[in-house]
């Protein structure tokens, strides 16, 4: 059997009894030191794929924590929209390479109050993506 590369993210939380954040991250960062936590791994054979792209890092712990839903927007989205909005035009529209780029400059330039949508993907499609 031929062995593929996968990529994968581990999102430790948990919690640490210290005297303060210094000692508590230190804590936190040694493998034995006590502590109650939990793991999470997500595996992809998909390198450059962002996960929970639009949460920090508290946010994601008090959602894995409640196990609350988390949108993950990848360039398959890209893709997706792309092919909608090319069957739609009858031609290619779209630098197919870019789409990565365009997914990183979304979730950098994001506005967390508004989110992300559909309609984002396909400004940012147009503004990024749009063959010259």
């Amino acid at each position: 059997m031929e062995s593929k590369n996968f990529h994968f993210v581990k999102y430790e939380f948990g919690t640490v009894e210290a005297e303060n954040g210094q000692q508590a991250g230190q804590m936190a960062a040694h493998p034995l030191a006590p502590k109650k936590s939990e793991v999470l791994i997500i595996v992809s054979q998909k390198m450059g794929t962002p996960v929970f792209p639009n949460l920090g890092h508290q946010e994601i712990v008090e959602r894995l924590s409640h196990l609350e839903t988390v949108l993950i927007w990848k360039e398959e989205h890209f893709e997706q929209k792309a092919k909608e909005l090319e069957d739609r035009a009858g031609y290619s529209l779209f630098d197919h390479n870019k789409f990565i780029t365009a997914l990183y400059e979304m979730i950098n330039n994001h506005n967390r109050d508004e989110g992300i949508s559909w309609s984002t993907v396909e400004s940012y499609l147009n503004e990024f993506c749009m063959k010259g």
